[in-house]
């Protein structure tokens, strides 16, 4: 995989994999990649992949970026070996192709070793050196006659044999489950068998699933109407005891309505132990008056347990393994797409300094925001925020982009575009979710601002003659109402005039001790440096978030676009 070798003064080089669509790099911990140089901007660079490509592109830095020594104007394109300066950091751009990287990436990218489970020995649950020792007294003994049919020593070597090939073979945990049940049959005479683990991760961790309900010759994966003794599931789970009863009717322990309904006369249970946690319990019976179990049956499946345990945490660690880096896949993949989402790079417009930023709080994130040039010359402005947070919040971003994009040049009024909007998040949004946007057609000849802002946080214009304005006029948040009705506003940027338009996520940031950032300090920090370019007053409210945060986790996106008109 293609990476960042980051190199700093005094410090071994690191390797930064690319393994996103977009990667920012500044001093700010909330880039992608953060570099603690001080001479980096707070949000300095970005590198951006298209297809197999990679390019580097400045983000308006202050110090700017340098590539191979040369200044970067835009954008270049990267290859191999290339060399980027950001102040005394120096990183190299790596294909991952050559022998030693693509080794060194294969290492690295190879799923962790799974833990090995470890059988805590005790008297009540015998270790795999245990089953050997007790094949070997079997082996010895001289009155063969005295042993059940399948604890003859030719039986258990064969069952033993078939143990090591079968739950050694790398298999699914359903499937080791099921070879588990067979190998019981095997084992003991018994005519039904169960397997039962606790639930890890459902509604109610700790609880006890039925994963496999078997009888001699047909095998079954749902638990149908299995009953067991609870007393049986108490001793077994709850207290990590065995339990054998070869007169289930008349064994006082288990005289309940269970074992008398079902007729079940023997029983045979053990528990699955990982250390001297209990993950399940394997379950044998019969109702069968000829079949009794004896102490030599319960060796023999204590045995089996301790060995079939060891499979199935590995198996079901390995399932567990799996789903995280299917997840892992496709929340990259997600994230991918939300990244196409966003501009490139903000609108060239003469006389005007344009940027937008997005930090999503997860790895992907519920904010929008947006440039699009209309063929009258207006460009729009658009920034908005999704109830909620992480997947859904993401998807339903995607639903207000394309819904955005459609409408944008279809309409002559902004209210006829929001309404459009609104009518068709409305039909298609689940009814507990809804949407905030501002969005707003700057003529950029005049400098006329027409804005609707639905129900989102007022963005401010900092005005260069020293007043402020808030641009609070339009209606309802998107998607509660389809008839809704919006009113329009108008404004105008003159030059030297700032608009800031931001997520709830900035004027929400809270500190230690619970306050809010607020806009009345957005609106200081815009002021205070209202002369700077969009790139600069971008880095400046982040730089006054992340110093009021004082380390607090972020709790929302943080999204901002700026419009600067130049003097």
């Amino acid at each position: 995989m293609p990476a960042l070798i980051i190199k700093r003064p005094g410090c071994a080089p690191e390797d930064f994999p690319l393994g996103r669509l977009r990667i920012t790099i500044g001093r700010s911990a909330r880039n992608d990649l953060c570099i603690p140089d001080p001479f980096a901007s707070r949000v300095h660079a970005e590198v951006r992949r298209e297809g197999d490509q990679y390019s580097l592109y400045d983000l308006d830095s202050a110090n700017g970026t340098f590539c191979d020594n040369a200044k970067v104007e835009g954008f270049v394109a990267l290859v191999p070996g290339r060399r980027i300066q950001i102040g005394e950091t120096t990183i190299e751009f790596s294909s991952g192709t050559n022998t030693q990287d693509a080794m060194a990436t294969m290492i690295a990218d190879a799923p962790a070793r799974l833990p090995e489970a470890v059988i805590h020995a005790d008297s009540t649950n015998r270790t795999t050196s245990g089953l050997l020792e007790a094949i070997e007294g079997v082996r010895t003994q001289s009155d063969r006659s005295a042993l059940p049919r399948t604890v003859e020593h030719s039986d258990l070597l064969a069952l033993i044999s078939k143990v090591s090939v079968t739950l050694l073979a790398s298999a699914s945990l359903d499937e080791t489950l099921r070879q588990v049940a067979a190998l019981v049959f095997d084992a003991v005479p018994a005519d039904r068998c169960l397997i039962m683990l606790r639930d890890k991760d459902g509604e109610q961790p700790g609880t006890l699933q039925m994963r496999v309900s078997s009888q001699r010759e047909r095998t079954r994966s749902d638990a149908g109407n299995v009953r067991i003794s609870r007393t049986i599931i108490e001793e077994v789970v709850e207290r990590g005891d065995s339990v054998l009863t070869s007169d289930a009717q008349h064994d006082p322990r288990f005289m309940s309505g269970t074992m008398a309904i079902d007729g079940i006369r023997s029983v045979l249970a053990v528990p699955l132990s990982v250390g001297s946690q209990v993950i399940g319990m394997i379950y044998a019976d019969s109702p069968l008056a000829e079949v009794k179990f004896t102490r030599e049956h319960l060796d023999v499946l204590r045995m089996l347990a301790s060995v079939a345990a060891i499979r199935v945490e590995n198996a079901r660690l390995a399932e567990e393994q799996r789903d995280r880096e299917r997840f892992e896949q496709e929340l990259q993949l997600a994230r991918e797409i939300q990244q196409r989402f966003q501009p490139t790079a903000p609108p060239v417009v003469p006389g005007y300094d344009m940027l937008g930023i997005s930090f999503p709080c997860y790895e992907i994130g519920g904010d929008y925001y947006d440039f699009i040039a209309r063929d009258d010359g207006r460009t729009v402005i658009a920034l908005g925020d999704v109830s909620g947070k992480g997947t859904s919040a993401a998807l339903l971003m995607s639903s207000l982009h394309a819904a955005v994009h459609a409408q944008a040049s279809s309409h002559q009024s902004i209210v006829e575009t929001i309404e459009a909007v609104n009518r068709y998040l409305a039909e298609t949004i689940p009814a507990n979710r809804f949407v905030t946007l501002f969005y707003a057609e700057l003529d950029p000849v005049t400098g006329a601002l027409a804005f609707l802002n639905a129900g989102h946080n007022p963005p401010l214009i900092v005005h260069a003659a020293g007043t402020v304005e808030q641009l609070a006029a339009g209606g309802i948040p998107l998607g509660i109402q389809p008839d809704a009705r919006f009113r329009a506003g108008q404004t105008q940027l003159q030059p030297g005039d700032a608009l800031v338009i931001y997520s709830d996520g900035v004027s929400e940031t809270a500190n230690r001790q619970g306050e809010e950032f607020g806009w009345a300090r957005l609106q200081e920090v815009v002021a205070r440096n209202l002369d700077a370019s969009a790139a600069s007053l971008r880095d400046r409210i982040e730089a006054a978030l992340t110093k009021f945060a004082g380390g607090t986790p972020a709790a929302d996106d943080v999204t901002l676009v700026i419009v600067k008109r130049n003097k």
